[in-house]
């Protein structure tokens, strides 16, 4: 019986190694979607966003911008030349440059 065991836990470990990452039911790794802010605009929104994916703010403008959310749920301050990461959250989230308020784009993450 223990031999059984053995046997039947070996071949499930090497099953297991075998079994491709979808298959196994693993969840993707997150990906990574920049956004930048330059010439006192938001660049172009990503498309595709899911929930846990990596949203990289760039700032690449010569002043201290933001990316404030309407609802609260983020407030990233974005210095002259830096790099934000932040972890994105399902909905559609207005968001705006809390330095220059007529900065305004949305982010829809599915």
């Amino acid at each position: 019986m223990l031999r059984m065991m053995l046997l039947l836990g070996t071949l499930l470990a090497l099953i297991g190694v075998f079994v491709p990452a979808s298959a196994a039911g693993t969840t993707p790794a997150p990906r990574v979607h920049v956004i930048v802010v330059d010439t006192m605009a938001y660049g172009p929104m990503p498309t595709g966003v899911h929930a846990g994916d990596i949203i990289e703010w760039v700032n690449h403008g010569i002043l201290e911008h933001s990316a404030t959310a309407r609802d609260g749920s983020f407030d990233i301050d974005l210095k002259p030349g830096a790099t934000v990461r932040s972890t994105a959250t399902k909905g559609s989230v207005a968001f705006f440059c809390k330095f220059h308020p007529t900065m305004t784009a949305t982010l829809v993450v599915m």
